[in-house]
Protein backbone atom coordinates (compact mmCIF):
# COMPACT_ATOMS: atom_id res chain seq x y z
CA UNK A 1 0.00 0.00 0.00
CA UNK A 2 1.50 3.33 -1.04
CA UNK A 3 1.84 6.46 1.10
CA UNK A 4 -1.08 8.25 -0.57
CA UNK A 5 -3.42 5.38 0.29
CA UNK A 6 -2.20 5.29 3.88
CA UNK A 7 -2.65 9.04 4.23
CA UNK A 8 -6.20 8.79 2.88
CA UNK A 9 -7.03 6.00 5.33
CA UNK A 10 -5.73 8.09 8.23
CA UNK A 11 -7.68 11.14 7.06
CA UNK A 12 -10.88 9.12 6.75
CA UNK A 13 -10.35 7.66 10.23
CA UNK A 14 -9.81 11.12 11.73
CA UNK A 15 -12.94 12.51 10.12
CA UNK A 16 -14.97 9.44 11.13
CA UNK A 17 -13.84 9.84 14.73
CA UNK A 18 -15.02 13.45 14.79
CA UNK A 19 -18.25 12.56 13.03
CA UNK A 20 -18.96 9.88 15.65
CA UNK A 21 -18.34 12.37 18.46
CA UNK A 22 -20.64 15.01 16.98
CA UNK A 23 -23.33 12.46 16.06
CA UNK A 24 -23.35 11.10 19.60
CA UNK A 25 -23.85 14.58 21.02
CA UNK A 26 -26.65 15.20 18.53
CA UNK A 27 -28.50 11.94 19.19
CA UNK A 28 -28.31 12.44 22.96
CA UNK A 29 -29.55 16.03 22.80
CA UNK A 30 -31.89 16.83 19.92
CA UNK A 31 -34.92 15.11 21.45
CA UNK A 32 -34.44 17.07 24.66
CA UNK A 33 -34.29 20.39 22.80
CA UNK A 34 -37.38 19.48 20.77
CA UNK A 35 -39.22 18.82 24.03
CA UNK A 36 -37.91 22.07 25.54
CA UNK A 37 -35.76 20.25 28.11
CA UNK A 38 -32.72 22.48 27.81
CA UNK A 39 -30.13 23.35 30.45
CA UNK A 40 -30.02 27.11 30.89
CA UNK A 41 -26.77 28.75 31.94
CA UNK A 42 -27.30 30.22 35.43
CA UNK A 43 -24.93 33.15 34.89
CA UNK A 44 -26.57 34.09 31.61
CA UNK A 45 -30.02 33.48 33.06
CA UNK A 46 -29.35 35.93 35.90
CA UNK A 47 -27.74 38.37 33.45
CA UNK A 48 -24.89 39.11 35.84
CA UNK A 49 -21.28 39.75 34.91
CA UNK A 50 -19.22 36.57 34.78
CA UNK A 51 -16.41 36.68 37.34
CA UNK A 52 -14.62 33.56 36.05
CA UNK A 53 -11.34 34.04 34.22
CA UNK A 54 -8.99 31.72 32.38
CA UNK A 55 -6.07 31.53 29.96
CA UNK A 56 -6.80 29.97 26.60
CA UNK A 57 -5.09 29.37 23.27
CA UNK A 58 -7.59 29.99 20.47
CA UNK A 59 -7.89 30.61 16.77
CA UNK A 60 -10.56 32.67 15.05
CA UNK A 61 -12.27 31.94 11.72
CA UNK A 62 -11.99 34.32 8.74
CA UNK A 63 -14.73 36.74 7.62
CA UNK A 64 -16.32 34.32 5.13
CA UNK A 65 -16.91 31.71 7.84
CA UNK A 66 -18.14 34.33 10.29
CA UNK A 67 -20.66 35.57 7.73
CA UNK A 68 -22.09 32.08 7.16
CA UNK A 69 -22.41 31.43 10.88
CA UNK A 70 -24.01 34.85 11.46
CA UNK A 71 -26.69 34.11 8.86
CA UNK A 72 -27.47 30.82 10.58
CA UNK A 73 -27.68 32.46 14.01
CA UNK A 74 -30.06 35.02 12.54
CA UNK A 75 -32.46 32.18 11.76
CA UNK A 76 -32.26 30.93 15.34
CA UNK A 77 -32.56 34.41 16.80
CA UNK A 78 -35.82 35.06 14.94
CA UNK A 79 -37.36 32.06 16.71
CA UNK A 80 -35.67 32.44 20.12
CA UNK A 81 -34.50 36.06 20.52
CA UNK A 82 -33.84 35.80 24.27
CA UNK A 83 -31.11 33.16 24.05
CA UNK A 84 -27.39 34.02 24.13
CA UNK A 85 -25.77 34.26 20.68
CA UNK A 86 -22.08 34.88 20.12
CA UNK A 87 -21.18 37.92 18.05
CA UNK A 88 -19.00 37.42 14.94
CA UNK A 89 -15.95 38.90 16.69
CA UNK A 90 -16.35 36.30 19.45
CA UNK A 91 -16.40 33.20 17.22
CA UNK A 92 -13.42 30.97 18.01
CA UNK A 93 -12.05 27.46 18.14
CA UNK A 94 -10.41 26.55 21.43
CA UNK A 95 -7.01 24.97 20.92
CA UNK A 96 -6.49 24.43 24.66
CA UNK A 97 -7.63 26.01 27.91
CA UNK A 98 -4.41 26.32 29.90
CA UNK A 99 -6.64 26.48 32.94
CA UNK A 100 -10.42 26.37 32.93
CA UNK A 101 -12.03 29.72 33.71
CA UNK A 102 -12.59 30.02 37.45
CA UNK A 103 -13.40 32.67 40.03
CA UNK A 104 -10.22 31.60 41.86
CA UNK A 105 -7.93 32.73 39.06
CA UNK A 106 -5.34 34.78 40.95
CA UNK A 107 -2.90 31.92 41.67
CA UNK A 108 -2.96 30.99 37.97
CA UNK A 109 -2.45 34.53 36.69
CA UNK A 110 0.46 34.92 39.11
CA UNK A 111 2.24 32.43 36.83
CA UNK A 112 1.37 34.15 33.56
CA UNK A 113 5.00 34.43 32.45
CA UNK A 114 5.48 30.69 32.94
CA UNK A 115 2.34 30.02 30.89
CA UNK A 116 3.65 32.28 28.11
CA UNK A 117 6.97 30.41 28.15
CA UNK A 118 5.14 27.09 27.82
CA UNK A 119 3.09 28.33 24.86
CA UNK A 120 6.18 29.89 23.21
CA UNK A 121 7.97 26.54 23.37
CA UNK A 122 4.97 24.53 22.18
CA UNK A 123 4.25 26.74 19.16
CA UNK A 124 7.78 26.99 17.78
CA UNK A 125 6.84 24.69 14.94
CA UNK A 126 3.21 24.16 13.99
CA UNK A 127 2.29 22.37 10.75
CA UNK A 128 -0.50 23.69 8.53
CA UNK A 129 -3.89 22.90 10.08
CA UNK A 130 -7.03 23.20 7.98
CA UNK A 131 -10.49 23.16 9.54
CA UNK A 132 -13.74 22.65 7.65
CA UNK A 133 -16.95 23.75 9.33
CA UNK A 134 -19.89 21.62 8.26
CA UNK A 135 -23.12 20.93 10.06
CA UNK A 136 -24.27 21.63 13.59
CA UNK A 137 -24.55 19.65 16.77
CA UNK A 138 -25.77 20.51 20.24
CA UNK A 139 -25.60 19.81 23.93
CA UNK A 140 -28.46 20.47 26.36
CA UNK A 141 -26.97 23.92 26.96
CA UNK A 142 -25.33 24.92 23.67
CA UNK A 143 -25.45 24.98 19.89
CA UNK A 144 -22.17 24.20 18.12
CA UNK A 145 -20.80 24.36 14.59
CA UNK A 146 -19.02 21.11 13.74
CA UNK A 147 -15.34 21.47 12.84
CA UNK A 148 -13.45 18.76 10.97
CA UNK A 149 -9.74 18.27 10.26
CA UNK A 150 -8.03 15.66 8.10
CA UNK A 151 -4.88 15.01 10.11
CA UNK A 152 -4.07 14.80 13.81
CA UNK A 153 -1.90 17.93 13.64
CA UNK A 154 -4.30 19.95 15.82
CA UNK A 155 -4.41 17.33 18.57
CA UNK A 156 -0.64 16.92 18.27
CA UNK A 157 -0.26 20.65 19.02
CA UNK A 158 -2.57 20.21 22.01
CA UNK A 159 -0.45 17.34 23.29
CA UNK A 160 2.74 19.40 22.93
CA UNK A 161 1.07 22.22 24.88
CA UNK A 162 0.03 19.78 27.61
CA UNK A 163 3.59 18.44 27.76
CA UNK A 164 5.07 21.91 28.12
CA UNK A 165 2.62 22.71 30.91
CA UNK A 166 3.46 19.48 32.73
CA UNK A 167 7.19 20.20 32.44
CA UNK A 168 6.62 23.51 34.25
CA UNK A 169 4.23 22.17 36.89
CA UNK A 170 1.29 24.02 35.32
CA UNK A 171 -0.92 21.10 34.27
CA UNK A 172 -3.36 21.14 37.20
CA UNK A 173 -5.91 23.32 35.42
CA UNK A 174 -5.85 21.49 32.05
CA UNK A 175 -8.69 19.23 30.82
CA UNK A 176 -10.73 19.68 33.99
CA UNK A 177 -14.06 19.39 32.17
CA UNK A 178 -13.07 16.97 29.41
CA UNK A 179 -10.14 16.23 27.13
CA UNK A 180 -10.59 18.47 24.10
CA UNK A 181 -10.16 16.60 20.81
CA UNK A 182 -12.55 18.32 18.40
CA UNK A 183 -12.61 21.66 16.55
CA UNK A 184 -16.15 22.82 17.21
CA UNK A 185 -17.31 26.41 17.65
CA UNK A 186 -19.87 27.11 20.36
CA UNK A 187 -22.12 29.80 18.91
CA UNK A 188 -25.21 29.88 21.13
CA UNK A 189 -26.10 29.12 24.74
CA UNK A 190 -29.45 28.76 26.43
CA UNK A 191 -30.38 31.21 29.16
CA UNK A 192 -34.18 30.92 29.18
CA UNK A 193 -36.91 28.40 28.49
CA UNK A 194 -37.57 27.82 24.80
CA UNK A 195 -40.77 29.37 23.44
CA UNK A 196 -40.59 27.70 20.02
CA UNK A 197 -38.65 24.53 20.69
CA UNK A 198 -40.03 22.59 17.71
CA UNK A 199 -39.32 25.39 15.22
CA UNK A 200 -35.89 25.93 16.76
CA UNK A 201 -35.14 22.22 16.43
CA UNK A 202 -36.30 22.23 12.81
CA UNK A 203 -33.72 24.91 11.94
CA UNK A 204 -31.00 22.88 13.64
CA UNK A 205 -32.02 19.76 11.72
CA UNK A 206 -31.92 21.60 8.39
CA UNK A 207 -28.38 22.77 9.22
CA UNK A 208 -27.00 19.30 9.95
CA UNK A 209 -25.36 19.15 6.51
CA UNK A 210 -24.88 22.88 5.96
CA UNK A 211 -21.43 24.13 4.93
CA UNK A 212 -20.01 27.10 6.84
CA UNK A 213 -16.68 27.25 5.03
CA UNK A 214 -13.09 26.23 5.73
CA UNK A 215 -9.74 27.85 6.49
CA UNK A 216 -6.12 27.08 7.21
CA UNK A 217 -5.10 28.44 10.61
CA UNK A 218 -2.89 31.47 10.11
CA UNK A 219 -2.47 32.54 13.71
CA UNK A 220 -3.10 31.44 17.27
CA UNK A 221 -3.77 33.74 20.21
CA UNK A 222 -3.15 33.34 23.91
CA UNK A 223 -5.97 35.22 25.64
CA UNK A 224 -7.26 36.07 29.09
CA UNK A 225 -10.96 35.36 29.03
CA UNK A 226 -14.20 34.80 30.87
CA UNK A 227 -16.20 31.57 30.43
CA UNK A 228 -17.76 32.79 27.17
CA UNK A 229 -14.74 34.55 25.68
CA UNK A 230 -16.95 37.61 25.50
CA UNK A 231 -15.64 40.59 23.56
CA UNK A 232 -15.79 43.04 26.46
CA UNK A 233 -13.56 40.86 28.68
CA UNK A 234 -11.23 38.88 26.42
CA UNK A 235 -7.72 40.31 26.25
CA UNK A 236 -4.99 39.12 23.90
CA UNK A 237 -1.82 38.30 25.81
CA UNK A 238 0.22 37.20 22.78
CA UNK A 239 -0.42 36.36 19.16
CA UNK A 240 1.45 33.74 17.18
CA UNK A 241 1.69 33.98 13.40
CA UNK A 242 1.92 30.57 11.77
CA UNK A 243 3.60 29.73 8.47
CA UNK A 244 1.22 28.66 5.74
CA UNK A 245 3.62 25.87 4.86
CA UNK A 246 5.72 24.09 7.46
Amino acid sequence: MNKNCLDQIRQDATRDRLRTLYDQLWSETIGKIRAGRIESDPVLEDRVQDQRRGLTVITRPPPAVRQCVTLFLGQLRRIEPTQYYYSPSEFHVTILSLFTATVNHEPFFAQTEEYISAVDSALRKVPPIRIEFKGVTASPGTVMIQGFFKTDALNDVRDVLRGQLRARGLADGVDRRYRLESAHMTVARFRAALCGSKRFTAVLELARGRSFGAFTIGSLSLVKNDWYLSRRVTETVKRYRLPRNA
